[in-house]
């Protein structure tokens, strides 16, 4: 899929390949450093919806075997961009993490707000620690959350599209780029 014209290219196919080079050694040793202690493989859950292409791409660049989880949230009123709901609502797919090591894997720590209440959830089930990984961190001086990792550090307010990524119809998600809507808030 091309860029279109009224978005403006933020990180492209090549950036965001660098930085899962960049990202990819840190996931191999907490999986090495897990196992080593707990015994057990390193449980990365992605966040879905929006966190399912740097959640693979990441998985795909790592050396060392990972046990993969997936957890739907819901923090963004639909159809409203930057809208929060009131609450942030998860189902964790059963997911049992007592006494796990657990990284949490999104492709942006905005407000924060999901990663916290997802990292505070875990920590209250028995994970043993909780790290978090994001393709893009936009600094903001409300945030409640700084990942662990990120490939990105943006400073704009701009709306942010592509890979993992969505405007208000959904669309330009399936995308190896990163690009914003110039004039939004």
């Amino acid at each position: 899929m091309s860029l279109p014209a009224h978005v403006d290219l933020l990180y492209s196919d090549a950036d965001i390949l660098q930085a899962l080079d960049r990202l990819a050694p840190s996931m191999d040793e907490w999986a090495r450093q897990s196992e080593a202690e707990t015994g057990r493989l390193l449980m990365v859950v992605c966040m879905l919806r929006g966190g399912v292409f740097f959640f693979g791409d990441l998985l795909l660049h790592m050396k060392c075997s990972v046990e993969p989880g997936f957890c739907r949230a819901w923090s963004y009123a639909k159809g409203l961009n930057g809208q929060p709901e009131d609450t942030v609502r998860m189902d964790w797919q059963g997911l049992d993490v007592r006494d796990r090591d657990v990284v949490l894997v999104d492709n942006i720590c905005d407000s924060g707000r999901t990663l916290a209440v997802a990292s505070e959830w875990l920590g209250a089930w028995g994970a043993r620690k909780v790290r978090t990984a994001v393709i893009v961190h936009r600094l903001r001086a409300d945030s409640r959350h700084t990942p662990t990792i990120h490939g990105f550090v943006y400073p704009g307010a701009e709306w942010l599209v592509g890979y993992g990524l969505r405007d208000s119809d959904s669309k330009l998600m399936n995308t190896r780029f990163i690009g914003r809507l110039p004039g939004t808030p």
